[in-house]
């Protein structure tokens, strides 16, 4: 057989940890409908051997698979990324955190898109799992409500049509581009992470057009812990002034956390001196408490669930951590990779 014929349909990629859950994801492949026309590569060191043979047994289900027992210092993710990408056949390359489930018909709903030879690009919807502890669940809801903004529209399938986005309306765990054009500027940037796909995006909408497929959805964990959750949210701020620095579209609407800190402090320190500052000072916080709460009301409106209801706590909490995390990476360049830097990571 020609090297045409052995060819996948489609490439999936998964940077790993090699944490238990990744057993989770390669089984949710299998059992897709092309499962036999797609490739899988794990990249990365798997140390439990029970894991190892789990996932290898379930390789046997895929056109082909692949293990790469890699693992770098610097830039781990991109470079695991990109390592899975040099080794990939086919002409459509998908990449997935460790740490997801996908739908049945995940690989055909993200291939459909590219039948278009303009689309260099296609993301779906990052959904949250029914079986979630509620602080992770909590997390979520947060993530996919209004308070949110645009960022919202990666965690929702919303309206059932493939649509154009801008490079900022992927998300990294549920994205696939074209081999060829992806290679042609080297893959992902392993000098930056997190936020090494934005970049990709950006390069990639140059060309070409970026769909959001809503078909193509998978169910990603989110944090299950409260400092889990800041950090995460924290470190979006910060990578969201690092993309800016390194050339980037500006977004005016991704500044409004930070201008929203900036202006309550400012109001704050002269309400010591204006009953007008302290009047305007008490009118924002109802303003934004009116708010929060109207998108709570949203968010039980369609599930139903009075539990969720207490995602009213973590909006503030996700506006202000992204906020900081802007500040800080203004002032103190990496402030939050300085710890991270030096240790391996996969997925995130």
């Amino acid at each position: 057989m020609s090297e045409e014929q052995h060819k996948p349909l489609l490439s999936v990629v998964i940077p790993t940890l090699g944490r238990p859950v990744l057993a989770t994801t390669i089984d949710s492949l299998a059992g897709t409908v092309l499962a036999k026309n797609i490739e899988v590569i794990v990249a990365g060191k798997i140390r439990d051997p029970e894991l190892l043979s789990k996932i290898t047994e379930l390789g046997n289900a895929f056109a082909g698979f692949k293990h790469l027992d890699i693992s770098f210092k610097q830039g781990d993710s991109s470079n695991k990324k990109n390592a899975g990408l040099h080794e990939s056949l086919g002409e459509i390359v998908a990449f997935t955190d460790d740490d997801v489930k996908v739908g049945a018909d995940w690989p055909s709903q993200i291939l459909a898109p590219f039948e278009d030879k303009a689309v260099g690009m296609v993301s779906g919807p990052s959904l949250i799992p029914d079986d979630l502890p509620l602080m992770a669940r909590l997390s979520g809801l947060a993530l996919a409500s209004g308070a949110a903004g645009y960022v919202a529209g990666r965690y929702r399938k919303g309206n059932k049509k493939p649509r154009e986005i801008k490079w900022s309306g992927i998300i990294g765990c549920n994205m696939a581009f074209r081999k060829e054009i992806i290679s042609s500027f080297d893959g992902f940037d392993t000098s930056f992470w997190p936020g090494e796909e934005m970049v990709a995006a950006f390069k990639t909408a140059a060309t070409h057009k970026i769909v959001f497929q809503p078909g193509a959805a998978l169910w990603h964990y989110p944090r299950a812990t409260l400092f889990g959750f800041i950090k995460q949210i924290y470190g979006y701020g910060a990578t969201r002034i690092r993309l800016l620095r390194t050339g980037l579209e500006f977004e005016f609407t991704t500044i409004i956390p930070a201008l929203m800190i900036l202006s309550f402090l400012v109001l704050l320190c002269l309400s010591v001196l204006s009953k007008t500052a302290a009047a305007t000072l008490v009118a924002l916080l109802l303003i934004y408490l009116a708010a929060a709460v109207a998108i709570t009301l949203e968010c039980f409106s369609r599930s139903r669930r009075f539990s969720d209801l207490l995602v009213v706590l973590l909006i503030p909490i996700m506006h202000v951590s992204y906020g900081i995390g802007e500040w800080i990476e203004i002032f103190f360049k990496n402030k939050d990779l300085s710890i991270k830097k030096h240790k391996s990571t996969g997925s995130h």
